[in-house]
């Protein structure tokens, strides 16, 4: 199975193909559809995805720069706040094969 891994505000999330998400060191967290993870925007300004889950998978060095768009129990939501001083965004992104 492949998984996309990425940095955002210092924590690294899993993504699956489908889109199922968690962030990697919660031990809670199980793979489930309530967290998906849509894809990113690059202009805060913008209301929609630039690079969809499957573009991400194929080509992981463009999300980073990104925003990112999850939908959480049916909550569409793009990650917005401050991390040190500035908007966060994906910093790193790499994708792959687990068994």
């Amino acid at each position: 199975m492949k998984v996309l891994h990425f940095l955002y505000r210092g924590e690294w999330y899993k993504v699956k193909e489908n889109g199922d998400m968690l962030q990697e060191l919660n031990t809670y967290n199980e793979w489930n559809e309530d967290w998906r993870f849509l894809g990113v925007s690059f202009h805060h300004w913008r209301r929609g995805i630039d690079l969809t889950v499957k573009e991400s998978f194929k080509h992981p060095n463009k999300m980073v720069g990104g925003l990112v768009w999850d939908i959480d129990h049916g909550t569409i939501r793009q990650w917005l706040g401050s991390f040190y001083g500035k908007l966060p965004r994906v910093s790193s992104a790499y994708v792959d094969t687990i068994k």
